[in-house]
């Protein structure tokens, strides 16, 4: 995947803001290019894990993993990714790199079964969202710059339905959740009425159903209307959330001791997922009250790298704009045994996420 943020912009989700790499920016042009790709290298530079495998958990076109594989001589990449188009494009641009790069088609939240065999590695990364050439290639679906089938799926030979299905489908209450959890907000409601009376079909048709449901005060503005409805759809049609639910304790329970996750994710409702779980590395789980301290017996398994999400650059920014909304948390593994860490993750998160 690839893209890169703004550190002056709240990052809220609030309508009206980038939400990720879906974003339509009236009069921008869009480029592909590894967001964060220098930090990211940076981070796995320091190598402490015994291992010399790094995970590329969203390898779409292969920038991340190019740029590892000629910054860092020690390692070998894993590069994992449901859409086999991206998977045939990068096996073609990583193909010089001989033996030092192995390409696996699934989803990330299915990282232990894909990766198999491997059991150790020295670092993970996912790149959030969905990639340029997903949003560049009309016959996807994922952006109303062209008006295409509404399909929106990563891996459009997964079974799975595409968005103009879903809406045929979904109950409006249930469509109204999904709106409002991904940053719709208060016309939650208004859309959804707008999508289940007229069922769009394309892109363009979804595109103009939301900007004749939109208020005029509201219309006009840097950002189309629908941006935060096309994130919103896409997310629930690739099941993003739960994806990213999976692969957190899967990603971290892979690493080596040492070895380091690194996550890039593009709105508010992924990046509270990953700081969440990043706090509970550092705490073991630990819910006692502060000013009690811990009686639990919880005992932190990693450390949080840098202490607040590293953003693009204001050069990152000029050249790759749809990179503006990007968010880049690391942690490091410093333990061992994690069992009891990875048990409470699944008692707590469903009132992280729920």
């Amino acid at each position: 995947m690839s893209s890169e943020p703004k550190a002056a912009e709240p990052f809220d989700g609030s309508p009206g803001q980038a939400g990720d790499a879906t974003t339509e920016l009236r009069g921008n042009p869009f480029v592909h290019a590894p967001v964060l790709v220098d930090r990211v290298v940076e981070g796995f530079s320091e190598r402490v894990s015994a291992s010399v495998t790094i995970v590329d958990a969203t390898v779409g076109l292969g920038g991340h993993t190019q740029r590892m594989l000629d910054d860092l001589s020690w390692t070998h990449v894993v590069g994992v990714d449901r859409d086999r188009q991206a998977l045939a494009r990068s096996r073609e641009r990583l193909a010089p790199y001989g033996d030092r790069v192995r390409l696996v088609h699934g989803r990330f939240g299915d990282l232990t079964a894909v990766t198999a065999p491997l059991t150790r590695a020295a670092g993970v990364l996912a790149d959030l969202g969905v990639s340029s050439m997903q949003l560049d290639d009309p016959n996807r679906g994922f952006s109303f710059r062209f008006d295409a089938p509404l399909d929106m799926r990563m891996d459009q030979d997964g079974g799975s339905m595409t968005v103009a299905q879903y809406l045929t489908t979904v109950a409006p209450k249930d469509l109204v959740a999904v709106l409002r959890a991904n940053g719709v907000g208060s016309l939650a409601r208004r859309y959804a009425d707008a999508l289940k009376g007229q069922l769009p079909v394309t892109t363009g048709q979804l595109a103009e159903v939301i900007a004749t449901a939109t208020p005029a005060r509201l219309r006009g503005g840097r950002l189309h209307p629908a941006t935060k409805v096309f994130q919103a759809l896409r997310i629930r049609a690739n099941q993003e959330e739960e994806e990213l639910v999976h692969f957190l304790p899967a990603a971290f329970s892979l690493l080596d001791c040492g070895g380091v996750l690194q996550v890039i994710s593009y709105h508010s409702g992924e990046d509270r997922l990953v700081k969440r779980f990043a706090r509970l590395v550092e705490t073991g789980g630990c819910l006692c009250p502060p000013r009690v301290g811990c009686t639990c017996g919880a005992r932190p398994v990693g450390t949080r790298l840098t202490r607040h999400a590293i953003v693009p650059s204001e050069e990152e920014l000029t050249h790759n704009p749809r990179s503006r909304s990007a968010r880049l948390r690391v942690l490091r593994r410093s333990d061992d045994d994690i069992t009891e860490a990875i048990k409470r993750y699944w008692e707590q998160v469903p009132l992280w996420h729920g």
